[in-house]
């Protein structure tokens, strides 16, 4: 179910801010398309910052967060 979410989220049209929390406490917010990245499968989403990226496997996502 979350990585069809994921999915979902990456894929609406038009692109809505999203974040996610991971097991470790980090949190990364998706603003804009540019943002993320994410394999053919979704297993595997990158966030893309302003000067860093970070690989997000979705098994460590713990909370999805719809932004308005």
């Amino acid at each position: 179910m979350k990585i069809a979410e994921i999915k979902g989220l990456v894929e609406r049209q038009p692109f809505r801010p999203f974040a996610v929390r991971l097991n470790n406490g980090a949190q990364y917010t998706f603003r804009e398309p540019r943002d993320v990245g994410a394999t053919k499968d979704y297993h595997i989403l990158v966030f893309f910052g302003r000067s860093e990226a970070v690989r997000i496997d979705t098994d460590s996502i713990v909370e999805i967060i719809e932004r308005q």
